[in-house]
């Protein structure tokens, strides 16, 4: 029996995996895709950097030769304008470099499965966890589809780390959708993407929409290939009634340096879609269990918060196993301060994210700031946890208020029709 099953082999899994067989821990993933398998979510913050290293996988990244990203840059809506931050303005603790990566998640995800499994993980692939059992409330192993037959696997400790499936949120009715989150995204690969526009072409580059909560990301996966996503409310896809294609490049035409970037693009891969992916649990943890990265909250791509949250949930939940294995207490209780510490952080992003998508265009004035800017790219770098106040946060508070107070204000038809409940409510619902 091993100590801990780890349900699926993404990046949280995996992360947990390494940290838990660098302690002594046996452990296995269970992980129902055969990798590599695509994913979305190909651009990293500087934070995981420092998770890397500590798992020994930084090598891997810079052997791999991922594209490195030195910073992001954001195009006006309407006119051909770039605003830009370097990681490097602000160093982090404990990290050694200025830059980031871009990734193929596909090619990521597979090669920290197999690091986890040099340190000594069992991993087992193709066979899906059909459920978690659960005696007296407590979670005391999953029961598998291996080949067609059910197969119960014992442990200690379960680790639900399936991503978006959110297995146990969804066998123990413990998920909730975000209550004003409602964003479509609409993404593909492509080849012969002029990405000469602004300083750097390695930047996550963010092109504003016109439309509600509108944006696009521009994501360099390779040399050659970019990911291009179309965000939006999933109002403004519905209403559109056009087909996914048409969709896209209507958005993609509407910012004058994305319709410049994209003239000469040619689409390598099937567009996809991604929908309703804003949500929370209950709760994370319980008698005999945790959930990790996706599996315990997803607020929204925009500032490629999910594999930091997944790597920093993944590094704080193996330290509360190392704790609950050295005194045998496997209870909510013992998980608890997992649970207090990664909502702390994801709570910071949360708000971080709401006011953005407040301010969108507007947002700029942050960034060009010098009294916010430093703040603002600590968040970006995803400096999130461990903090008591985000000052910066109540700046753009203040500043929405004084916008919307004022009838004349040039930025007041700037501001989205987004509603921004008080601080207090705030943190109720990214809890």
């Amino acid at each position: 029996m091993p100590d801990v099953v780890i349900i699926g082999g993404g990046p949280a899994g995996s992360t947990l995996a390494s940290y838990l067989s660098m302690a002594g821990i046996d452990n296995i993933i269970i992980e129902g895709a055969n990798h590599p398998r695509p994913h979305v979510g190909e651009s990293m913050v500087t934070s995981t950097t420092r998770v890397f290293e500590e798992i020994g996988f930084l090598e891997t990244m810079e052997r791999e030769g991922f594209v490195k990203k030195y910073g992001a840059s954001w195009h006006a809506p309407q006119r051909k304008g770039v605003f830009t931050i370097e990681f490097g303005e602000f160093p982090q603790p404990g990290i050694d470099q200025d830059y980031t990566y871009h990734v193929d998640r596909s090619k990521l995800d597979l090669l920290l499965l197999k690091h986890a499994e040099s340190l000594g993980t069992k991993i087992y692939q193709g066979q899906y966890v059909q459920e978690v059992l659960m005696k007296d409330g407590k979670a005391v192993g999953v029961r598998i589809n291996s080949f067609g037959e059910p197969v119960d696997i014992k442990a200690k400790i379960v680790v639900d780390a399936s991503g978006r499936h959110t297995l146990l949120g969804k066998q123990l009715g413990l998920k909730r959708p975000d209550p004003d989150f409602n964003q479509f995204a609409v993404h593909a690969w492509f080849e012969n993407v002029d990405k000469s526009i602004g300083k750097r072409d390695d930047d996550i580059h963010i092109y504003f929409l016109t439309c509600e909560r509108g944006w696009v990301w521009q994501i360099p996966i390779t040399d050659e290939i970019t990911s291009i996503g179309v965000v939006a409310e999933k109002e403004v896809f519905k209403q559109s009634k056009q087909d996914v294609e048409s969709y896209f490049n209507t958005h993609i035409a509407t910012n004058p340096n994305l319709k410049n970037a994209m003239e000469n693009a040619v689409r390598v891969n099937d567009f996809k879609k991604e929908a309703d992916y804003s949500y929370s649990m209950e709760k994370f943890v319980g008698d005999g269990f945790l959930c990790v990265g996706d599996a315990a909250r997803f607020v929204d791509p925009i500032f490629s918060s999910g594999v930091s949250v997944a790597l920093a949930s993944a590094k704080y939940a193996s330290e509360q196993i190392v704790k609950a294995m050295e005194k045998g207490d496997f209870s909510e209780a013992a998980f608890k301060p997992y649970e207090t510490k990664l909502r702390s952080g994801v709570s910071v992003w949360y708000e971080f994210i709401r006011l953005y998508y407040k301010l969108l265009p507007s947002f700029t004035h942050f960034i060009q700031s010098k009294k916010h800017r430093l703040e603002v790219l600590q968040l970006l770098q995803g400096e999130v946890f461990d903090r008591q106040d985000v000052p910066v946060l109540d700046a753009m508070r203040k500043f929405i208020k004084d916008v919307e107070q004022n009838d004349k204000h040039i930025l007041r038809n700037a501001l989205t029709d987004l509603e921004l409940p008080d601080v207090a409510a705030a943190q109720e619902i990214s809890t």
